[in-house]
């Protein structure tokens, strides 16, 4: 995930929403729009301006690009600390391992026990429910045990891949692959991972592992990995058993 590519000025935001300047300025202090600051002042990432104004019901201003309001539509991307500067929580960031190597996706720090994020659950966080959340929570849809990964982690994944694992959907986000494929698969998992972060376009999108599923040692699947455009660098992982060994 990367910041948005393309902001405005609070006056021109002013200008295409038809209200005053002093009218965004409050939607920015008030923590309505989200917007950045650049030396004295702040722009708007054009993204977020849209966000909010489809969140608020009011109409989109035809200069928008319409390609950006005919679809989903997301918060801008922000890290963590920044999205709770000035919050009780944001008081905390200081000490948290997340806040001192700069990650982008916190809940990748869970799984080596390194995260001071005072929230129970990532499930349960605001941040991560408006960030991560609303863009993968499409998977809930789909029938097959689907996950959504990224480098070496999973970023989340629906019921029937919880399922599958014999794990609970909150313990996926964040969960190293290690924990999720078995010994036997993983070197080739990990290798074939890489490559494609890598924009390997020889790597299949079809291949057969071993996953270890709850009392069981291990569980042969057939899974197809296909690249996301949202969240940035993501790929959807399809679950189906197999009854062959890779």
């Amino acid at each position: 995930m990367k910041a948005p590519e393309k902001s405005i000025s609070v006056t021109q935001a002013a200008v295409l929403c038809g209200v005053g300047r002093t009218t965004v300025g409050y939607w920015i202090r008030s923590r309505k729009l989200r917007a950045n600051r650049v030396g004295r002042n702040y722009t708007v990432p054009v993204e977020e301006l849209i966000f909010f104004l489809k969140k608020t019901n009011a109409p989109i201003p035809p200069e928008l690009a319409e390609d950006q309001t005919s679809g989903p539509c997301f918060r801008s991307f922000q890290n963590c600390w920044q999205y709770h500067a000035g919050t009780e929580h944001g008081r905390q960031c200081s000490g948290c391992i997340v806040h001192k190597n700069r990650l982008d996706a916190c809940f990748t720090a869970r799984d080596g026990g390194g995260l001071g994020c005072p929230e129970a659950t990532c499930n349960q966080c605001l941040y991560h429910q408006e960030t991560y959340m609303a863009r993968i929570q499409f998977i809930q849809q789909i029938e097959l045990p689907a996950a959504i990964y990224r480098g070496l982690y999973f970023w989340g994944a629906n019921r029937h891949w919880a399922a599958l694992c014999g794990r609970s959907e909150p313990e996926l986000i964040g969960l190293g692959i290690e924990h999720v494929f078995h010994s036997q698969s993983l070197e080739a998992v990990i290798s074939d991972t890489k490559k494609r972060d890598l924009g390997d376009a020889t790597v299949s999108r079809r291949f057969k592992v071993f996953l270890r599923s709850g009392d069981r040692e291990k569980m042969a699947v057939r899974l197809g990995a296909y690249p996301l455009n949202e969240p940035e660098g993501t790929f959807l992982l399809l679950a189906e058993p197999d009854t062959e060994a890779p």
